[in-house]
């Protein structure tokens, strides 16, 4: 069984000139991590921010796929370790999402659930975060790029067709907590929290 040591990792990061410092941050901590990585540069694009994060995380996976680099976990340039890194993390391969990052607002698709799985994970329901995705498999893979084409088909937020889907597919989270956090104002507070007050069991 593969473990978080054996991630690759790839980062999204948008080539216009103003995000050259979130480049640079992010360099800098995955170099501090020690796992490889890779930068996914974003290309300025006459579409909506919606679809461009979207072709983001498609594209980010394809490479995955093409590369054969799996585990791969999916980084935004916006995402801070919480705590150390869980190099020891066994990577579940029955599950098509395992959220290194988890979001607790609510947009009116419910309120984040996390049920026990086994002794390393929690099962996630209603998650509105994409800053950390870790695809454990191919054919997770295949189910995460079939997911942003809908997304981008509807103009609607991956994170939101996530969400939907988290209550018919196995997307799973650490019990330790979450890895990562986002650092800007309006999602720090609801991606840095305890986890003890949504546990339904």
């Amino acid at each position: 069984m593969a473990k978080a040591s054996d991630l690759y990792i790839y980062y999204i990061n948008s080539e216009l000139p103003q995000f050259k410092d979130k480049q640079n941050l992010m360099e800098k901590k995955l170099s501090d991590i020690g796992l490889p990585y890779e930068r996914l540069g974003v290309p300025a694009q006459n579409d909506a921010t919606v679809n461009i994060v979207s072709r983001a995380h498609r594209d980010a996976t394809i490479l995955g796929l093409e590369d054969n680099k799996f585990p791969i976990l999916i980084l935004e340039d916006d995402a801070e370790l919480v705590s150390d890194f869980p190099f020891g993390l066994n990577i579940c391969e029955d599950a098509n999402v395992i959220y290194f990052g988890l979001s607790c607002y609510n947009s009116g698709h419910g309120n984040l659930k996390l049920e026990n799985y086994n002794n390393e994970y929690y099962r996630v329901y209603n998650s509105l975060s994409t800053h950390g995705i870790l695809i454990p498999t191919k054919k997770a893979a295949k189910y995460h790029i079939d997911l942003c084409n809908r997304s981008i088909e509807k103009s609607n937020w991956h994170d939101k067709e996530l969400a939907h889907d988290s209550h018919k597919e196995l997307f799973l989270t650490p019990k330790k907590g979450p890895v990562f956090f986002q650092t800007d104002a309006h999602t720090q507070l609801v991606t840095n929290f305890d986890l003890q007050e949504f546990i339904i069991d």
